[in-house]
């Protein structure tokens, strides 16, 4: 998926949209949460015990996802966080370029791309979980 993400955030935002639009938005998310699964490094994440809740939105439509860290190991769902400890919020463009690498976080969070409520430490730190893309 690392190459298709590569190739689908290729372009303008619009450009982005439309290649995501056309493979299936909520197929691009599984993917991609799946891709957590598969790059996560339980060693960068030692005594984490936390759900980190994702709404990504496309269109007029939210699209949520909980990722677990717990025990070494990391899981993803579609659904929502009874209590996350942190949630982040970003539209699908957004996001799809954060997770192939060609957006920063901070530089999201800046530009009011990217929405953190709860633990900012935490958000910052989990970027270290996961093994780049590719």
């Amino acid at each position: 998926m690392a190459d298709d993400l590569t190739q689908l955030t290729e372009g303008s935002d619009d450009e982005v949209a439309q290649k995501i639009h056309d493979t299936g938005t909520e197929q691009v998310l599984a993917a991609v949460f799946s891709g957590m699964q598969e790059r996560f490094q339980p060693d960068r994440a030692s005594g984490v015990d936390a759900q980190i809740q994702w709404l990504v939105s496309d269109s007029d439509e939210e699209h949520a996802y909980v990722v677990t860290v717990k025990d070494g190991t990391c899981a993803a769902e579609s659904g929502r966080a009874e209590s996350p400890r942190v949630t982040l919020g970003t539209d699908v463009v957004s996001f799809a370029k954060l997770m192939a690498g060609k957006a920063q976080g901070p530089q999201l969070y800046m530009t009011g791309k990217l929405k953190i409520q709860g633990d900012l430490m935490l958000a910052q730190r989990m970027t270290t979980f996961f093994a780049p893309p590719g």
